[in-house]
C-alpha cells in the first residue's frame, strides 16, 4: 500500500481503531522504517555496555549496521560499521574490547572514534587522497539522557531533551532507584517472534491482557478484576493508571496492588538500600523510589519497566519477524542481594524460557497469522474511553485500558505522514 497523502494515514488510523494491514503490509513497514527508526531518535542501550576505552558493540537501526564505541577520550561514538572503501563491515563481533577495527577485505583500519588510521599501499590512490575524508561515518545526531544512548538518521530531530519532554522525569526516577544515582547493566537476554513490532509496543501498554495470556503469574481474571483500577479516577486514587505525552511517549503507574505479586516488597525495602536512598531523598520519597512499580514507553523502541529493573529494546527485522532485548540492570550501591535477586527474576519475566515474555510471543505469532485473515478489517483500540488531559496537555486513562495504545498510534500517524 502505497503511504503518500495524509488522507491515506488517516484511512488506517482512526481515534480508537487500526486497519489490520498496519501490522501486514510490507510496504507499511518499509515506510515505518524509513519515516519512524531512520527518521526519529531511536535508544541503542546504555553507556555501561562500553564503560572502557575501546570497547564496544555492534548494533543496528532499521537493518543498516552500526558500531558503538568508547574512544580513548571517554566519548561515545555511534558509527555506521561499513569500510569507506567497498563497504564491508568492519566488526561482527557482538561486543567487546579492541584498539582499532580492521576491514577484512582490503585492510583499512579505523580507530574508535571512526578515524581512517591505515590504508595500505595508500601511495596507489593517488597523490590527491585524504585519509581524514573516509572515516567511518557517524550518525548525525547522538545524545545521551541518564546513560541512556539514543541517535538518529535524522539531523534535524529536535534536541533530546525536547523530545523526551516530560517522560524524562521517569527515566530520572528508573535511574534515581540506585542509590549511587546510575545502573549497570548485565548481559542481554534476546527472544524474537514471527510477528510485527508493533505488537510488542501494544502489549507494553496492555493492562486487559495479563489474567488471561499470563494466569499463573497474574492470578485469573476474576481475581485480578477484584483488584485492578477500571478508570482514570479510581487509578488516581490508589496510586495507578496511565499517561501518554507526546511523540508517542506514554507511562503506566501499577500503584501496589500487584507489586508484591513479582518481587517480594520486604525485598524491595532491604534495610541498607532504604538507608542509602534515604540518604539521598529523605524517607518518603526513598520508600516511593524502592516500592515503584511503573512502565515506561519511549517511543519506538525503549521500554523500561521499574519494579524489576530492567529496559527492553525493540528491534524489527521484518513486517513478521522482530526480536526484543531485554537488560537486567544494577542498581550501583544497592546491595548484592537485591541486585541478584532483580536479575535474577527479570530472566524468569523475559527469557525465553520464563513465565511471562514467552506467552506473549505465542499471542503476538497467533495474532500475527490471524491479522492476515482479512487485512482491512480493523484492530481495536476502543477500552478505556474515560481518559482526560491534565494541566501538562498529558492524556490520563486507567490502568486497564487502551489509552496508552492510542497514543502511540496517534504519533505512528503523525511521523508516517512526514514527507521521506
Amino acid at each position: 500500500m502505497a503511504i503518500r497523502t495524509r488522507s491515506t494515514v488517516d484511512s488506517l488510523v482512526e481515534k480508537d481503531r487500526v486497519r489490520r494491514a498496519v501490522y501486514t503490509d510490507p510496504s507499511i513497514f518499509s515506510l515505518e522504517m524509513e519515516r519512524i527508526y531512520l527518521g526519529s531518535w531511536i535508544s541503542l542501550g546504555h553507556e555501561s555496555e562500553v564503560p572502557e576505552p575501546g570497547d564496544f558493540k555492534t548494533d543496528e537501526i532499521a537493518g543498516r549496521p552500526i558500531l558503538v564505541t568508547r574512544h580513548n577520550d571517554g566519548t561515545v561514538h555511534v558509527l555506521l560499521n561499513a569500510c569507506r572503501h567497498r563497504g564491508a563491515t568492519v566488526c561482527e563481533i557482538a561486543s567487546g574490547n579492541a584498539p582499532a577495527f580492521k576491514c577484512p577485505y582490503h585492510g583499512w583500519t579505523y580507530r574508535s572514534n571512526g578515524e581512517l588510521a591505515i590504508v595500505p599501499s595508500q601511495e596507489a590512490f593517488g597523490p590527491d587522497f585524504d585519509r581524514n575524508e573516509y572515516g567511518l561515518r557517524p550518525l548525525p545526531r547522538v545524545a545521551t539522557y541518564r546513560g541512556f544512548i539514543f541517535a538518529s538518521f535524522n539531523p534535524d530531530v529536535p534536541e533530546l531533551e525536547e523530545h523526551l519532554g516530560r517522560a524524562a522525569q521517569y527515566i530520572d526516577a528508573f535511574v534515581d532507584r540506585a542509590p549511587a544515582g546510575k545502573i549497570q547493566v548485565r548481559k542481554p537476554l534476546k527472544t524474537e517472534y514471527a510477528g510485527n513490532w508493533k505488537l510488542q509496543i501494544d502489549n507494553f501498554a496492555d493492562g486487559y491482557h495479563p489474567p488471561f495470556t499470563h494466569p499463573a503469574v497474574f492470578g485469573g481474571p476474576t481475581e485480578r478484576a477484584s483488584r485492578a483500577p477500571t478508570n482514570g479516577t479510581e487509578a488516581s486514587r490508589r496510586g495507578g493508571g496511565t499517561r501518554s505525552f507526546g511523540r508517542g511517549h506514554s507511562f503506566s503507574d501499577l500503584g501496589r496492588f500487584r507489586a508484591s505479586n513479582r518481587f517480594p516488597e520486604e525485598l524491595s525495602l532491604h534495610p541498607s538500600y532504604v538507608s542509602a536512598l534515604t540518604d539521598r531523598f529523605g524517607p518518603e520519597r526513598a520508600r516511593e523510589l524502592a516500592l515503584a512499580d511503573t512502565y515506561l514507553l519511549i517511543y519506538p523502541n525503549l521500554y523500561l519497566q521499574t519494579l524489576l529493573s530492567h529496559f527492553r529494546l525493540v528491534k524489527p527485522q521484518a513486517v513478521d519477524r522482530t526480536h526484543v532485548y531485554g537488560y537486567p540492570c544494577d542498581l550501583v550501591g544497592a546491595p548484592d542481594v537485591l541486585n541478584d535477586e532483580l536479575a535474577r527474576v527479570t530472566m524468569a519475566w523475559t527469557s525465553p524460557g520464563g513465565e511471562v515474555q514467552v506467552d506473549d510471543m505465542e499471542a503476538f505469532s497467533r495474532v500475527q497469522r490471524g491479522l492476515r485473515a482479512d487485512p482491512q478489517e480493523w484492530v481495536l483500540f476502543t477500552m478505556d474511553q474515560n481518559e482526560h488531559v491534565n494541566e501538562y496537555g498529558e492524556v490520563e486513562g486507567g490502568g486497564m485500558g487502551d489509552s496508552r495504545a492510542r497514543g502511540s498510534f496517534r504519533e505512528w500517524a503523525r511521523l508516517m505522514a512526514e514527507p521521506s
